[in-house]
C-alpha cells in the first residue's frame, strides 16, 4: 500500500525539481552556506511538489486511462480510494508550506504555493483544452529554482529573473521532446498537445528556437558578471550539441528517432547547468 502512495507522488518528478532548487540555493548561498535552512528548504519544497502532484493524479484519471504510459497508474487501477489520495495530498502540502513558511521564509512560501496553483489549478486543466498549457506550465516547473535562491538570501533580484526565464525555455524543450515521444498516447487520449495540432515538423523546429533561447538566456549570467568563464566553456560545449542533435532532428522531418536523445540530453544539460551555478561564481 506504501509504494502506491509513493507512487502518486511522482518521485522522479520531485527529483527533477530539487535540482533545479538546489541548483538555485547553493548559488544564491556562496560563501554563506547554511546546512539547516538548505534541509528545511528542500524537505519543505518536495513536500508541496508531491503533494501537487497527487492532486494531479487526481485529476487526470480519466486521461491516465487512455495512455499506454500511463494506464497502469495507482488510482486507475483504483488500488488506492480516491478520497484516501485527496487527504494524503492536503497533508503533504499542509506540512510543505508550513515548513516553508515557519522555518524557511514567506517569500519562498509564497512562491511554492504560487507554483502549485499553476500546476494544479491552470496547467492540469488547460492542458485538455490548449496548446499553451505546456507554456505555462512551464512557469510552475522553473519556480523550484526562485524557492531555492530566495530561501537562501530572501529576495527577488535580477538572477531569479534570468534563471526563472532559463528554466522556462529549457523546459519547453523538454517538454516538446516528451511530447513527441509520446504523441500516440496523447491522440489517444485526445490531448491538444503542440505537434498534434501544429504537426511534428513545427514541433521540432521550436524545440531548436528554445534551445537556442536556452543557451543565449543563459550566457547573460556570465555577461552580467554572475559567473564565470569555467560556467561558460563547459555549459556551451553540452549545449551546442544539444542543439545541433535537434537540428539533426529537424532535417529528419517525419522520423523521431532523435527525439529520445533530445530528451535525455535535456536532462543532462539541466543537470549540468545546475551543477556548475553550484561550484563556479565569478571564476
Amino acid at each position: 500500500m506504501l509504494k502506491y502512495y509513493l507512487e502518486i507522488t511522482k518521485p522522479r518528478i520531485i527529483l527533477g525539481n530539487i535540482i533545479l532548487l538546489v541548483g538555485g540555493f547553493l548559488f544564491s548561498s556562496h560563501f554563506s552556506f547554511n546546512f539547516f535552512l538548505f534541509v528545511f528548504t528542500i524537505l519543505g519544497t518536495s513536500l508541496i511538489i508531491a503533494s501537487s502532484c497527487v492532486f494531479n493524479n487526481l485529476i487526470d484519471i480519466e486521461i491516465d486511462s487512455k495512455m499506454i504510459r500511463t494506464k497502469n497508474r495507482a488510482l486507475v487501477k483504483k488500488r488506492l480510494k480516491p478520497i484516501s489520495a485527496c487527504i494524503f495530498g492536503i497533508v503533504l502540502g499542509t506540512l510543505g508550506i508550513s515548513i516553508l513558511g515557519l522555518l524557511v521564509n514567506f517569500l519562498s512560501m509564497s512562491l511554492s504555493i504560487i507554483g502549485f496553483i499553476i500546476y494544479v489549478f491552470m496547467y492540469t486543466f488547460l492542458k485538455r483544452t490548449s496548446i499553451y498549457s505546456t507554456f505555462i506550465g512551464s512557469f510552475s516547473g522553473s519556480i523550484p529554482s526562485l524557492i531555492g535562491y530566495t530561501a537562501a538570501n530572501n529576495t527577488i533580484n535580477i538572477v531569479c529573473v534570468i534563471l526563472f526565464i532559463v528554466f522556462i525555455f529549457w523546459q519547453m524543450s523538454h517538454f516538446y521532446a516528451i511530447s513527441l515521444i509520446y504523441i500516440e498516447d496523447y491522440k489517444n487520449a485526445n490531448l491538444p498537445v503542440f505537434p498534434i495540432i501544429k504537426g511534428i515538423s513545427k514541433t521540432k523546429k521550436h524545440i531548436f528556437y528554445y534551445i537556442i533561447c536556452f543557451i543565449l538566456s543563459s550566457f547573460v549570467l556570465t555577461f552580467l558578471g554572475y559567473l564565470g568563464a569555467i560556467f561558460l566553456f563547459f555549459t556551451s560545449v553540452l549545449n551546442f550539441y544539444w542543439l545541433y542533435v535537434s537540428y539533426l532532428n529537424i532535417k529528419e522531418k517525419k522520423s523521431l528517432k532523435y527525439s529520445s536523445q533530445i530528451f535525455y540530453l535535456s536532462i543532462l544539460v539541466i543537470l549540468f547547468f545546475n551543477i556548475l551555478i553550484s561550484i563556479d561564481f565569478r571564476f
